[in-house]
């Protein structure tokens, strides 16, 4: 039970956060006043129509020019005004008012997904969308531009350029939740006054003439599309016969196939051997294969398709932008895993599970669900759903490609800024419980299902509905049943039914831990990973990297397979502040139990000094709201530790037990030997691990990119690592303690980590040493600044594209198929 102090702090907190929250967000977008006409085209445009080319331009004739000067800020769900450029669909729909990212939205906000919720330019405008281009057939050149509000954008830049030194103007914010001014058909003179450095793109250098000319020529041409490019022969069979694998008719192949399909929901899927560029979704269709594809546009993967429905992989035809690209390739291979996985195993599918009502349903069977969900008398937790695949089976699956899973929330439209990644620190390595014999909750033979049925009520997720009147009620409800489940597995591995012994540490790493070992002797890299948080953003990265973490999280099925279903599967972008917190508040229940798995295999008088300092500083719950999880740290599990620091020789050892995955080769922060240092630039930068501590790192951005040697230099991501010891639940993060800034660290990799870079820094081989010498003596932000003129690439720098363009090629060539497109829309002024 809680008690009633308990419940009034959790209350007080939520009703906190959401004020905070509310807050934050800024203002409703606001509407200028409607002006009768558009800006004329300016003198010198009219000298470029005199010059149009006797080819008429198509999209993929601007498509480069679009993807480095524009894509890089609009091309996701948080582009501004919604004007989604990295598809000629995205132009053509156009832009909209409403936010996708909306912190104080009660009501329920209808989707607007490219590609899925709406397929005709009539369809987007009866959605609030309005047209950028010029939409009236038959126009001339000029009314073509004249009519353009995406010509207006960059017409009014080239007009207007930025200063070419020096900070960015005080008009020009560029804060992620910044204001935004949509401006509609009619009002564009208006904005134009009020905004004159507001033209496209936004806050960085103008186009160049040729760019600028080519823009402008295509849009007076009347902004055509070109034609879509079909697959070869030899995809079409790939896809005929992974779709005829997905769409088997038997009850076990429909259950497989469901299961994999709302796991792949943010996949992009790539035939192994195809172009590096070609890839394609897992949808569900109303059409079979042989016809074209009706995608189903249901909120979430597991919602009602309302009738009978196709497996189909369509094309993915928009620009590829880092920060979704989430890559799973198919190939003869995988097909053998998927059959030796799910389809061999003896286990019988006597009926199909039922689908979720989704936010199309009628209003009565959306509370009726509602409230059997609440009573606890609706199952549809993905542990009941697919209770009949084997829970192993299933644990197997997540392992196999566990980066990509990860990914997902990562990735995915749920990271997006600082208050939704707030439950995770900064930096910290992830490992996994074999599924073979992990400790719990789990029999001899390997993981439990009955258990995990049985626990099915414990289990459900605040995003399965996104009701704001669940915004208060998330402690009440969430809370006491994360409890319950926690004592119900303490119980389960510490009672009657499989008490484990106590054992020395280097046995229970080998009993309990997932080295990727496969049975052929290869390594699976997905055994050991690596997780960094960039404020508002994060990255995942196979292996070890960085100097030792301050947390570390051991995932089992039961948290593995609830982060998908709570921030992927579940996670809905459009929907209410309650949905949002709901997701939110629960993430710290799965960030708590990783931790504590991790926990387990330290003696229990480290275990409680880390989980008080991990939960209890600022972190605070009251004592009896974790009484249950409380009690395992009386149990002693583990024996054999040699030194005064566990937690140090803990990681250490469960490094050299993934050593066939971990990256001490490729790590310049945690190596000393020339094993891991390939150049004199990675001797030099290394040492600003050394140099570059505590409070000063507070000056430096997230993400920095460091370029050394010029055009045919390397390339290093400096990341600025945080520590966090306030509520970051009931509070902002920006007022961290002296005493947290005192902890903060600075991880150097090589090549380029994560999706938004917040800094350039272009440095000769010469110049190296000075640059590590100089970023060592700085003292203050005055001493940051002179280092930036020297080093550093501002916005209003003339040479930041040819700096970006250098970063995206070197990130293309090294990773021809996982990379997308940096985000330049987070890029800092210093």
């Amino acid at each position: 039970m809680i008690s009633g102090t308990s419940l009034y702090i959790m209350l007080k907190n939520s009703f906190n956060t959401a004020a905070i929250l509310i807050l934050a967000s800024v203002l409703a977008l606001p509407a200028c006043s409607s002006q009768s006409t558009m800006p004329e085209v300016h003198n010198d445009d009219i000298q470029l129509i005199k010059e149009l080319p006797a080819k008429t331009l198509t999209y993929n004739d601007i498509k480069p020019t679009l993807e480095r000067r524009c894509i890089v800020c609009h091309g996701c769900y948080d582009a501004p005004c919604q004007l989604k450029l990295s598809a000629f669909e995205g132009v053509r729909r156009g832009a909209n008012k409403l936010r996708v990212y909306d912190k104080k939205r009660f009501t329920w906000q209808q989707p607007s997904r490219l590609f899925i919720d709406a397929n005709t330019t009539n369809q987007w405008r009866e959605m609030n969308f309005f047209s950028v281009l010029a939409e009236e057939e038959s126009l001339s050149a000029e009314e073509n531009l004249q009519n353009s509000l995406l010509y207006q954008m960059l017409s009014l830049k080239k007009r207007n350029p930025l200063p070419e030194s020096g900070m960015l103007p005080d008009d020009l914010d560029v804060s992620l939740d910044r204001k935004q001014v949509c401006s509609g058909p009619g009002e564009f003179n208006k904005f134009a006054a009020d905004h004159p450095l507001w033209g496209m793109p936004y806050a960085v250098p103008a186009l160049s003439d040729e760019e600028y000319k080519l823009l402008v020529q295509w849009l007076a041409q009347g902004a055509k599309a070109s034609k879509q490019v079909q697959p070869s022969e030899e995809i079409v069979m790939q896809i005929n016969r992974w779709e005829a694998f997905f769409n088997g008719s038997s009850n076990k192949q429909q259950l497989v196939s469901r299961y994999i399909y709302e796991h792949l929901v943010l996949g992009h899927l790539h035939f192994k051997g195809s172009s590096d560029r070609e890839f394609f979704r897992l949808v569900r269709s109303r059409t079979p294969a042989g016809q074209a594809i009706d995608e189903i546009p249901t909120t979430r993967p597991y919602d009602d398709p309302q009738g009978r429905f196709y497996y189909r992989l369509r094309p993915y035809e928009a620009s590829i932008v880092e920060k979704n690209h989430i890559v799973y390739e198919l190939s003869d291979a995988r097909m053998q895993r998927y059959e030796q996985l799910f389809m061999q195993p003896d286990y019988e599918v006597k009926t199909l599970p039922d689908y979720n009502p989704g936010e199309s349903s009628s209003y009565f069977e959306r509370k009726l669900v509602m409230v059997k969900k609440w009573f606890g008398y609706y199952k549809d937790t993905p542990f009941k759903t697919f209770a009949t695949i084997p829970a192993k089976i299933r644990y197997q699956f997540l392992l196999d490609d566990a980066r990509f899973f990860i990914n997902g929330f990562i990735k995915g439209p749920v990271c997006r800024g600082q208050s939704a990644l707030s439950s995770i620190e900064d930096h910290f390595w992830v490992f996994f419980l074999k599924p073979e014999n992990p400790p719990a909750p789990y029999s001899q033979h390997g993981l439990d299902g009955k258990f995990l049925t049985d626990m099915d009520e414990y289990l459900h997720l605040p995003t399965e509905l996104g009701d704001t009147k669940r915004l208060f009620t998330g402690w009440i409800k969430y809370w006491p049943d994360e409890q319950r489940y926690m004592q119900a597995k303490m119980d389960y591995y510490n009672g009657g039914k499989q008490k484990l012994p106590q054992l020395p540490i280097d046995k229970a790493l080998e009993y309990f831990i997932w080295d990727g070992v496969k049975a052929d002797g290869a390594a699976d890299s997905n055994a050991a990973l690596t997780i960094f948080r960039h404020f508002d953003s994060a990255s995942v990265h196979f292996g070890l990297h960085g100097k030792a973490p301050e947390t570390a999280w051991v995932i089992d099925y039961p948290v593995f397979e609830r982060l998908h279903y709570l921030l992927v599967a579940g996670f809905n972008p459009f929907g209410t502040l309650g949905h949002q917190l709901g997701a939110r508040l629960y993430m710290d229940f799965l960030r708590i139990e990783g931790e504590d798995n991790f926990l387990y295999f330290l003696p229990t008088d480290a275990r409680k000094q880390l989980y008080k300092s991990w939960h209890e500083i600022d972190r605070k719950t009251v004592p009896d709201e974790r009484k249950a999880t409380r009690a395992w740290l009386e149990i002693e599990s583990v024996s054999g530790y040699k030194t005064v620091q566990p937690q140090q020789e803990l990681l250490g050892l469960l490094s050299q037990h993934v050593a066939s995955v971990r990256t001490e080769q490729d790590d310049l922060n945690r190596c000393d030997s020339d094993a891991c240092v390939q150049s004199a630039s990675d001797r030099s930068v290394q040492r600003l691990v050394k140099t570059l501590r505590g409070k000063i790192l507070e000056i430096f951005p997230e993400v920095s990119y460091l370029r050394v040697g010029g055009e045919h230099g390397k390339a290093y991501t400096l990341i600025h690592n945080k520590s966090y010891r306030s509520d970051t639940f009931a509070k902002e993060v920006f007022d961290r303690s002296d005493a947290d800034m005192e902890q903060d660290t600075l991880t150097v990799m090589r090549g380029l980590a994560g999706s938004y870079p917040n800094f350039f820094f272009d440095v000769k081989d010469s110049e190296v040493d000075a640059f590590v010498e100089t970023c060592a003596a700085i003292q203050d932000r005055d001493d940051y600044d002179r280092m930036v003129a020297l080093y550093g690439v501002r916005r209003t720098n003339p040479a930041f594209w040819t700096i970006s363009d250098w970063f995206q090629d070197f990130h293309a060539r090294t990773f021809p198929v996982e990379s997308g497109l940096l985000d330049l829309s987070r890029y800092k002024d210093r």
